[in-house]
């Protein structure tokens, strides 16, 4: 029989790596959803470690149009790395709930020093997040902490926790891009990073993807799952911090959880950019915990939750 799961739930309420998309209230908005119970079953433990503290934007200056508000995710980042680390160390799982995107500075950060860098990343985006502030186009850090895991870009970022870059660029794959700047393009070409965009998606189907991921998993031991809602289509998921009208379905989406549940050492991952004002009848919510229970090997759906209130 299969030991149990530990999963300790981490919030990070953090909005200062984008403009003010209201992501910061999603773990409380997610947490009144029901997500520690929803996520709760015989082989999945739940506890939930409360909100890391972050100080709100109106307070703190923004500091260099490149580098908005470094100072404060660096700090932010610094925390969430040690909290990661520590979870991790002690061979507990981990669901970082933000926020933006920037929080995955931290946490990937931790997992790998606590894991020694035996570490791979599954990106679920459909922005790249790989710029740097040499090739911002706002300076919103929610779209450099990709690069800075990777080493490159401001050595604050970089040396978040540990001096250095924290994944090899072989060791992580950008799955449902479909909004790439032209600096990312040209990055990701020249560093040849994994990419499975929409474009892959529609012309050859999920096969070169699973067999991407099954290529990672030999190469590490574990696997650092970061979700961000808005690569999912608009129809499915409305509640995010910038919709998308050209996402995965949730057929897609659905179907690549699963199979990183199914076949990968999850160790953590991050759930991040849910926006509760955007949402329609709490269906992101819904999809968000459902994705998450799947990327962590069990399940959470309309079927699971019609047998528990219809069992004898």
């Amino acid at each position: 029989m299969a030991s149990k799961k530990k999963i300790l739930i981490i919030g990070i309420p953090m909005d200062l790596g984008a403009e003010n998309l209201g992501v910061d209230a999603a773990p409380k908005a997610l947490r009144t959803r029901g997500i520690v119970k929803k996520l709760q079953n015989p082989q999945i433990e739940i506890k939930d470690e409360g909100n890391l503290k972050i100080s709100a934007r109106e307070k703190i200056k923004a500091g260099k149009k490149n580098l908005k508000y470094l100072d404060e995710i660096v700090r932010v980042s610094e925390v969430t790395a040690k909290k990661v680390d520590s979870v991790i160390s002690s061979k507990n799982k981990v669901l970082a709930i933000g926020g933006d995107h920037a929080i995955s500075l931290g946490t990937i950060s931790g997992a790998s020093v606590a894991l020694k860098g035996d570490l791979g990343v599954i990106y679920l985006d459909t922005h790249g997040d790989i710029n740097t502030d040499k090739s911002t186009l706002s300076g919103n850090i929610h779209g450099m902490h990709v690069a800075s895991v990777l080493g490159y870009g401001n050595e604050k970022l970089i040396n978040v926790y540990k001096k250095g870059g924290k994944i090899k660029k072989e060791n992580i794959i950008l799955v449902g891009g479909n909004d790439f700047d032209n600096a990312e393009e040209i990055f990701i070409k020249k560093e040849k990073i994994k990419t499975f965009t929409i474009m892959d998606l529609l012309a050859n189907g999920m096969n070169p993807l699973f067999k991407i991921i099954n290529d990672l998993n030999k190469k590490v031991k574990n696997i650092w799952v970061s979700l961000d809602l808005d690569v999912i289509d608009y129809v499915y998921a409305p509640g995010v911090g910038i919709p998308n009208t050209g996402g995965l379905t949730y057929r897609e989406i659905s179907a690549i959880a699963k199979y990183i549940g199914k076949n990968c050492n999850v160790v953590g991952m991050d759930l991040v950019e849910y926006n509760s004002t955007k949402d329609i009848d709490n269906k992101t919510a819904e999809l968000a915990i459902e994705l998450t229970a799947k990327i962590f090997g069990s399940d959470y759906s309309p079927y699971t939750q019609y047998m528990e209130k219809n069992k004898i």
